[in-house]
């Protein structure tokens, strides 16, 4: 079976990154609501994977933890450990 664009792996990765670009920054998820004019249960359940923010939500929450690719938000991104703070959750110790 074919996996579809937002099966729940696709909700987790999009929610890991929210959550670890988010923590990157010293947010909480009600300081990243407030940013992005969304509830702070919104977010909650973005980084939970029952939900998925649309593609401009995507571009405001990127801009605010620093990142305009979207593939970051697909776990597509490579480790930039090596330029200073980490987003990709590689576990390097400098997120």
């Amino acid at each position: 079976m074919q996996k579809e664009i937002g099966d729940d792996m696709d909700n987790r990765i999009v929610g890991e990154r929210i959550s670890l670009g988010r923590k990157s920054k010293g947010l909480s998820q009600a300081d990243l609501a407030k940013l992005v004019h969304i509830s702070p249960q919104a977010v909650g359940k973005w980084e939970r994977g029952e939900s998925l923010p649309d593609i401009f939500m995507l571009g405001a929450i990127g801009e605010v933890i620093g990142t305009t690719d979207i593939n970051y938000f697909l776990g597509k991104v490579p480790c930039k450990c090596k330029e200073g703070g980490c987003m990709c959750g590689c576990e390097c110790g400098k997120n």
